[in-house]
Order: structure tokens, then C-alpha cells, then sequence
């Protein structure tokens, strides 16, 4: 058997990977300004569609759902024309369409039960639906912009700044949202992503596998296109591995894990008897998430991706110890004795920051944004190693899918616990991220293939090296 290409490479300053990958950065940070819109205003919008009643958690949860389910669906659709045509364009398309997802839903009428519910259902439907293509596009796109030593910065880069954009969009929507002017940030907000999408059809389109060391020599040559296409063959070959099948498997249970802080812990803040307003939890994340997140990325992006250069099993480790640890974390977030709040007092943020334990808790979401990202930086590059780039855009989607299915899975499961048990936010934590945790014990398993399933394609990529040498000389 051949042995695979090790190969050398000169250092990337982060700058140049910035300008390099700009359109996956402009694309992907718009749909994280927007993430938070509806979790940190999640009592808020339940009083929009139903005022003066409790807390919907059943229909907000459904509604938080089904979107990601949507985006599961539409994702198979965009990463199959991702590995066929111009990313740029489609990513374009996607980006506009999801800023007109936000634009339609600032027209929707407050306060009308059911038909404000369905009507905000809908916007979230059409935003769910074009967002579905940013993941497997971005994924094609920058497997084809940087090099695999380059991956985990990249993604570190993606990360740390996604986290930010996210928390400073975050206090945007709080905000507006708490000043009644939700309808403006909808249409402030969208026109801006909508733009965004235009903007994007200025950048240039990358050359498939043309940074993938086995080819780059004959990709570097004009005249040669890199055109195989997935067909049932090379899907049996590469993609019907073990290790593909384990991420496809896990994606499940690790975004249920995932997703259960983003739903819970916002609605245990703001709701009874802690009665954090909007505001004063967006701010409470950036002054302890945006440091955790910072720290977090420049630490564990250039780690992980020395640390895969040595062995590539070290990615899975990282991984297992990202997952474990987000668990272990929440699960102690949701234990402390967080202080009881009038309404009055928990729009104060300097009165709230002055008890100890609201420190204690800060510090816990300084280690769990730390973390976070080690999933996020690690995960992404090594599913890339060990699929062809052709398959790129149609791996992406089908982990998405089902990634997409748990994180839609989370807030459902979680919205009903929640009522099951009565407002219990300790029992609900502890049985839905019970099932998230399952998701590292199928990365244990990984370790066992994971370096059969990487050399694979090393090799296949060698031979397809030496075809389109002799076709370019015939």
C-alpha cells in the first residue's frame, strides 16, 4: 500500500487568513449577529404573541424546532449544488434570502395569539430554509481556500468571532426588543444582511482540491480541472466508512448537548424568580463569554491543528474532552443558588454583579466558552480529511442534517420537560444533556478508524494525481 503525503508548510498569520476566507466570515458572522434574536428574547416574544399569559414554552421551543429541522432539509439540497457549481453565487442567494426572512417578519402583527405565532413561524421557516446552505457551502468553499494545517485556525478564527458577533447581537436585539421597537431591528437587520448577500458576489471562486497537497502541483496548472463527481462507487469507497458513519451518528446526541444551553439557560435567567431582563443577560455574556471565547480560540486553534500534525487522533481527543466538559459544566451552572430578583432589580446589572455567586457563575461561563470551541475547530477539519473534495459540500450537509435534527430536537424535548415538570429547570438539564453526552462516547469508538479512513483518501488522491497528468499530456 502507498503511504500518504506528509508534507511541510510555511506559517499563516491570521490577518491573511482573514482576507482569504472573507466571504465565508461575512456570510456565516451575519447568521450569527441574528442566532441570539429569538433565545434572549425568548419571554419577551411569548408576551408579543401572548400577552399577559405564562411562558409558551412548548410552542417557543417548537418554534426554535422546526426551523432547524427545515434548515436540515433545504442544507442536503444546498451542499449537493455546493459540490456542483459556483459557491459564491448560491451563498449569495442564500445570504439575501435569509435577510428577507428577517425584513417579512418585521410586518408580523403583536399580540394576536395563534396568527402572530404562525406568522412568526413562518419568517423563521424562510430563514431557517436559506441558512441551511451557509454550513455546507462554507465547508466546500474552505476546503478549497486553505491549507488542512490552516483548518483549525481558520475555524478558531470563525469561532471565536462568530461567539462574539453573536453576544454583541445579542445586546442589539435585547435592546430593541426591550424598548418595543422589535419590529425595527427586523427591518434594520435585514436589509443589512440582504446587502451583505450582494456584496458577496464580488469575491472570487476557489479551484476545486486545488490546496489538497496530493494535487496541488497539477491543480496549479491552469488547464487542469479538478472534475470527478460522487457516484456510487467513490460513496462506498470513502463515505460508507466507519468514521463517517460515527460523526453522522454523533452529530445527533452532540447537538443536543449543544443546544440545550442556548434554549434553558436564557429562559432560567430571565424567567421567575431570577427575572434577568434581556439587557442585563447579554451583557452578563459579554463581560464572562466574550473573554472565555477569545482565550478559548487563540489557545486551542494553533494547539489543535499542531496537535493533529502529530497525530490525528489528537483531534478526536480534543473533541471528547470539549463534550465532556461543556456536560459537566452546565450541569453545575444550573446547581448554584442563583439570588432572587425583583423585576426592578434584575434590570440592574451593577446590583446583580455585586454577589459573590453571580461571580462563581461567571467564571463557569468563562471555562464553558473556553471549551466550547474546541468541538467547533476540531470536528469541521477532520471531517474534511477524511472525505474527497468532491464529497465536501455533500458531507457538510448530511452532518448538518443531523446535527440539524438534534439541535431542533433539543429545545422540543427541552420545552416539554420543562412542562412535564413544572418550570423544573434542574431536572430538564439533567435528562436532555444526559442524552447529549452520548455523542462523545461515539467519538471513543472513532479512534479505532480514524487513521485507516484519513490515508484512504490520501491515496486515492495520489492516483488521481498521476490521471490528470496523463490526461493533460494526451
Amino acid at each position: 500500500m502507498e503511504k500518504p503525503i506528509i508534507t511541510k508548510y510555511k506559517k499563516t498569520h491570521y490577518l491573511d487568513l482573514i482576507k482569504k476566507t472573507w466571504p465565508s466570515l461575512v456570510s456565516y458572522l451575519s447568521y450569527a449577529f441574528t442566532l441570539a434574536t429569538l433565545y434572549i428574547n425568548i419571554i419577551i416574544i411569548s408576551n408579543i404573541i401572548w400577552p399577559n399569559e405564562s411562558f409558551h414554552s412548548s410552542e417557543i421551543g417548537l418554534l426554535f424546532g422546526i426551523s432547524t429541522y427545515v434548515m436540515a432539509f433545504s442544507g442536503l439540497a444546498f451542499g449537493n449544488l455546493a459540490d456542483k457549481f459556483s459557491r459564491i453565487k448560491i451563498l449569495s442567494i442564500s445570504v439575501v434570502f435569509f435577510g428577507i426572512g428577517f425584513v417579512v417578519n418585521g410586518f408580523a402583527p403583536a399580540e394576536m395569539g395563534i396568527f402572530t405565532y404562525l406568522y412568526f413561524l413562518i419568517c423563521v421557516l424562510i430563514r431557517g430554509f436559506f441558512s441551511g446552505g451557509f454550513w455546507p457551502i462554507i465547508n466546500s468553499y474552505i476546503t478549497d481556500k486553505t491549507n488542512e494545517v490552516e483548518r483549525s485556525q481558520y475555524f478558531g478564527i470563525l469561532n471565536s468571532t462568530f461567539q462574539i458577533i453573536q453576544l454583541i447581537g445579542m445586546i442589539i436585539a435585547a435592546f430593541f426588543f426591550q424598548s418595543g421597537l422589535w419590529k425595527l431591528y427586523f427591518w434594520i437587520v435585514g436589509s443589512f444582511i440582504c446587502f451583505l448577500g450582494i456584496i458577496l458576489l464580488r469575491a472570487d471562486e476557489p479551484k476545486r482540491a486545488s490546496t489538497r497537497e496530493e494535487l496541488k502541483d497539477v491543480i496549479s496548472n491552469e488547464e487542469i480541472l479538478y472534475e470527478y463527481r460522487l457516484n456510487k462507487d467513490s460513496l462506498k469507497e470513502t463515505i460508507l466508512k466507519p468514521t463517517n458513519l460515527i460523526a453522522f451518528t454523533e452529530g445527533i446526541f452532540t447537538t443536543v448537548l449543544l443546544s440545550i444551553p442556548d434554549f434553558l439557560l436564557i429562559a432560567y435567567f430571565e424567567s421567575e424568580p431570577h427575572n434577568f431582563s434581556p439587557i442585563v443577560a447579554s451583557f452578563f455574556m459579554i463581560i464572562f463569554g466574550v473573554p472565555g471565547t477569545v482565550f478559548g480560540s487563540i489557545i486551542f486553534s494553533k494547539l489543535s491543528d499542531d496537535l493533529a500534525k502529530r497525530n490525528i487522533k489528537n483531534r478526536i481527543y480534543l473533541i471528547i474532552f470539549s463534550l465532556v466538559g461543556i456536560f459537566l459544566i452546565f450541569l453545575i451552572v444550573f446547581s448554584l443558588p442563583i439570588p432572587h430578583f425583583s423585576t426592578q432589580e434584575g434590570n440592574d446589572l451593577i446590583l446583580i454583579l455585586s454577589y459573590p455567586i453571580i461571580w462563581i457563575l461567571g467564571l463557569v461561563a468563562f471555562l464553558a466558552r473556553s471549551i466550547l470551541g474546541l468541538y467547533n475547530i476540531n470536528q469541521p477539519p477532520l471531517v474534511q480529511k477524511i472525505n474527497l473534495p468532491e464529497a465536501q459540500g455533500f458531507i457538510s450537509s448530511a452532518n448538518q442534517f443531523l446535527e440539524s435534527i438534534g439541535y431542533g430536537t433539543g429545545p422540543i424535548l427541552a420545552g416539554i420537560l420543562l412542562s412535564l415538570f413544572n418550570q423544573n429547570y434542574q431536572i430538564t438539564v439533567t435528562l436532555t444533556m444526559s442524552l447529549g453526552i452520548l455523542g462523545a462516547l461515539f467519538w471513543v469508538i472513532a479512534i479505532r478508524w480514524i487513521e485507516e479512513d484519513s490515508n484512504r483518501i490520501s491515496i486515492i488522491l495520489q492516483k488521481r494525481k498521476d490521471q490528470l497528468k496523463e490526461k493533460n499530456l494526451v
